[in-house]
């Protein structure tokens, strides 16, 4: 199928002007943002410089549709190349891979064994001739995307896919100029991630079956792979992630500690051992580090209230001071560098200023705005969001972040809650255009990282095992008693709302807690949960805290999953519920949200429904973002009035 699609992707592209810095206005005097200023798409995301840093490339929309923005780095505004997307696709990342040659994950949905899945692929483009070409072998199962090395001279990748679902992956070694792809390491069983060294030779394996885990490691290219006798309790240190390095026996490892929490080790691979721990954070797991070529630790990054980064360089840490003194007030992140980290990108933002971009030339100490992605909220009235703390009913602490209507007071208020996708994963501050909408039309909105929310230590996030539909959503009651409770929000006004598992969460609320929510908003939820695990089990995994993915839905191996799932408990759904979703979305399968919706109707169940034509796993088309807000103010102005 993907070898069809090529033609699609010809390197022709409209040019486009790049957006100039926003600012800030009288919070006072400023407009109240419509509907159609919080629905517009970023203009760009996720930028990253060329190893040279003469070329920018981003994720982007145009007329409504997924595309790859190239541009020259400038501190002068400069032209924009839009290159299309195949039509029903998605970029899931980018990633240069030499100076003119750029990988690009492609998503997409098929059918297997009449049942939808994800399937995935990676494309090169090459600047240089105009060519489009796919990475790896023809023969590629529904997951091919996993690159796990790129050369640094753009001669080559490392590839981990298999040929089917029922098979472990083998690595392949992708020639980039030929196209040509062998396999260098052969699948062995249980082994599902391949790591290489910064020479591109693959050193190390992880094996797992059920809750036990195992290295694979071998000390050059020529030898063979041997299980390392383990120097750890099988119940011990959870590794996240190893970089080898070229020439030794030793290097780095992401790996959770005594405490629970992840920090940055040395790691020696003939004895599978962690050794010094080089960074470890008193309250949050570390995101990931960077090392310099020489394979020093540069810096690690982490998220705790806000994004954070603890610079081991010097010099980086003097220029994160710089940035932060000409942008104050703001979360600025180095985003991406050149090789000879000369050139930058910087990303700055708050949570009441969706944020620009800057491009950062050290040799002449000049930074200047490269894009504002959101440019039509300029001298906009936004809300701040703070970070909170609350008690779960079993005395666990709940992080979360609470944003209050501007103006409005901080008692009595209508409140919608609004848990976060994943499960496994987080919220974080920052601006949300979905709850700075929220506010702006009175409400406050409380977002839970309950129980299983990753970032808080291995420990939090097994509490999160077997709680789908039971502990966590209990956190997420317990937020909103905690806030009735102090006179924030007023217990007749409540209403849950999210996307992905947040509308899980917001559906199953609907069910089984009506007397706490007035009404339930769901985007691209999760109305059956054994169907989804089937469509893609990947999407529900935490790899870094286990790699038991089974127990951290169902929990107890006789537990019917059936028991949690909306679609099941239809008799039950009373609340008025709002249910939208897109109709290419290749995450969550449209399936999950219409037979919930002709389940409804059959129940003669009071609802509305909602699909957008075009839309993937979230929005790329403006018109449509709109919309779902607009129906959104309109849902909640009936049931649930501000």
């Amino acid at each position: 199928m993907y070898w069809k699609l090529l033609s699609a992707l010809a390197l022709v592209g409209a040019v486009v002007p790049v957006a100039s810095s926003a600012g800030k206005e009288d919070p006072v005097a400023a407009a109240v943002p419509t509907a159609a200023d919080f629905g517009a798409i970023a203009s760009l995301r996720a930028p990253i410089l060329s190893p040279d840093g003469v070329l920018i490339a981003a994720r982007g929309v145009k007329d409504g549709k997924p595309v790859v923005r190239v541009t020259e780095a400038s501190l002068e505004p400069t032209a924009v190349r839009t290159f299309p997307i195949p039509n029903k696709h998605q970029v899931n990342w980018l990633r240069w891979a030499g100076p003119r040659l750029l990988l690009v994950s492609l998503g997409t949905t098929t059918n297997l064994f009449g049942e939808e899945m994800r399937m995935t692929r990676v494309a090169l483009m090459d600047f240089t001739t105009g060519k489009i070409s796919l990475v790896g072998p023809r023969d590629q199962g529904l997951m091919g995307d996993d690159v796990i090395h790129v050369d640094r001279e753009g001669k080559f990748v490392l590839l981990s896919t298999q040929p089917s679902i029922y098979e472990y992956p083998a690595v392949y070694r992708v020639d980039l100029a030929t196209g040509k792809s062998n396999r260098i390491v052969r699948a062995q069983d249980h082994v599902w991630s391949w790591f290489a060294d910064n020479n591109g030779v693959v050193r190390a394996g992880i094996g797992a079956s059920g809750k036990k885990w195992w290295l694979l490691y071998r000390a050059a290219a020529d030898q063979d792979f041997q299980r390392i006798k383990r120097t750890v309790d099988d119940d011990g240190t959870e590794v996240d992630k190893f970089i080898p390095l070229d020439g030794s026996d030793k290097g780095f490892a992401i790996a959770a500690g005594e405490s629970g929490r992840f920090g940055l080790y040395r790691y020696d691979f003939t004895a599978d051992r962690l050794g010094e721990q080089l960074y470890e954070n008193p309250a949050v797991d570390i995101d990931d580090f960077d090392l310099s070529p020489d394979g020093a630790v540069v810096g690690v990054y982490y998220t705790d209230d806000k994004p954070e980064v603890a610079w081991f360089d010097p010099e980086l840490k003097a220029l994160q001071g710089r940035i932060d003194r000409a942008l104050p007030g703001k979360v600025n992140r180095v985003v991406s560098t050149s090789r000879d980290k000369q050139r930058l990108l910087v990303w700055s933002s708050s949570s009441d200023d969706p944020g620009a971009y800057y491009f950062y030339d050290r040799k002449v100490r000049r930074m200047a705005p490269f894009a504002v992605p959101y440019e039509g909220l300029h001298g906009k009235r936004l809300a701040t969001m703070e970070p909170v703390r609350y008690k779960a009913r079993d005395g666990l602490e709940i992080r979360g972040y609470l944003t209050l209507p501007p103006g409005k007071g901080d008692k009595n208020l209508p409140l919608v809650v609004m848990p976060h996708g994943g499960p496994f994963a987080r919220d974080v501050w920052g601006y949300d255009a979905w709850v700075q909408y929220l506010a702006s039309k009175g409400y406050a909105v409380l977002q839970p990282n309950f129980r299983g929310s990753t970032g808080f230590g291995s420990g939090f996030v097994e509490k999160g095992y077997g709680a789908w539909g039971r502990g966590m959503q209990d956190d997420i009651d317990d937020g909103v008693k905690w806030l009735t409770g102090r006179g924030t929000a007023d217990p007749k006004r409540v209403c849950i709302m999210g996307a992905s598992f947040g509308g899980y969460a917001a559906m199953w609320a609907a069910v089984r807690n009506p007397e706490l929510y007035r009404c339930a908003i769901s985007f691209a939820g999760i109305s059956d949960v054994a169907s989804m695990l089937r469509f893609d089990r990947k999407s529900f995994s935490a790899p870094r805290y286990a790699r038991d993915w089974q127990s951290r839905v169902q929990g107890d191996k006789d537990f019917g999953l059936d028991q949690i799932s909306p679609i099941k408990m239809v008799d039950k759904l009373t609340v008025p519920i709002l249910i939208a979703h897109g109709e290419d979305d290749d995450n969550v399968p449209l399936y999950q949200s219409r037979r919930l919706h002709e389940a409804l109707g059959k129940a003669g169940r009071r609802h509305e429904y909602v699909v957008y034509e075009g839309e993937g796993h979230g929005f790329a088309n403006p018109i449509n973002a709109t919309d779902f807000l607009t129906r959104v103010g309109k849902f909640l102005d009936t049931h649930n009035p501000g």
